[in-house]
């Protein structure tokens, strides 16, 4: 995580208390405006960053998993620039922000880390706007993207949202999107994991996600060949 060039001995230094938290799906970790009071590192689960306009409704900006560090703009800033709401059950360590900053402040090596994180999610907003926002992009080739984002580290099993959560993040109708999945389903390229009714995964058939995503058209032709 941030901490990966940190020496060992730097670490054991750290005499700040780190707290394990688990969020239930759905949970929210602070609000936007909120004094920024921690910094959440990501063990397991997904977390999604949102924002809301004047009517209140929320657009998804942002979602983090395994690795990622919630909340690393307090670092810059006191006020909570984002809404952090668990996806799914999320675990994950909370780092107070004034110990943080502190540690940040007396290594240089996580100061060069700390700039490598911040570009990474500077670099993902933007492939968030050009590959998943945009009105140029079919919606079947964006829903491809974006379940290639949720994939869970290499394996085939793919983080599954709400229909809404899905509908927030690539700006399209929650219709759209059952009718989208239900396609995709229908075609074998994605199948539900495990028989629990609620399973948070799919299945996916990565090689196929990934030609949707480059090329829609192609898929069936491809599909056919196998």
């Amino acid at each position: 995580m941030v901490c990966a060039d940190v020496s060992l001995e730097d670490l054991l230094a750290f005499h700040t208390p780190i707290d394990d938290l688990v969020f239930e799906a759905g949970a929210t970790l602070y609000n936007e405006t909120d004094k920024a009071s921690a910094v959440y590192c990501v063990r397991q689960g997904l977390i999604k960053l949102v924002r809301y306009d004047v009517s209140g409704n929320q657009r998804i900006v942002r979602f983090l998993k395994k690795s990622d560090v919630v909340a690393l703009e307090s670092v810059f800033t006191d006020d909570q620039q984002h809404t952090a709401i668990a996806l799914t059950e999320a675990h994950l360590c909370r780092i107070p922000i004034t110990h943080f900053r502190q540690f940040i402040a007396d290594h240089p090596a996580l100061q060069l880390r700390l700039f490598e994180k911040s570009q990474e999610a500077l670099r993902e907003a933007d492939n968030w706007l050009s590959e998943l926002v945009s009105n140029t992009v079919p919606a079947k080739v964006r829903l491809a993207r974006l379940l290639l984002q949720l994939r869970i580290g290499d394996s085939d099993r793919v983080h599954r949202l709400k229909i809404t959560d899905f509908g927030s993040i690539i700006g399209i109708t929650p219709e759209t999107i059952s009718r989208l999945l239900n396609e995709l389903m229908a075609d074998g390229i994605l199948m539900k994991a495990g028989r629990a009714p609620n399973s948070r995964n799919f299945r996916a058939d990565i090689p196929a996600l990934m030609l949707i995503s480059q090329d829609g058209s192609r898929v069936r032709q491809v599909r056919k060949s196998y």
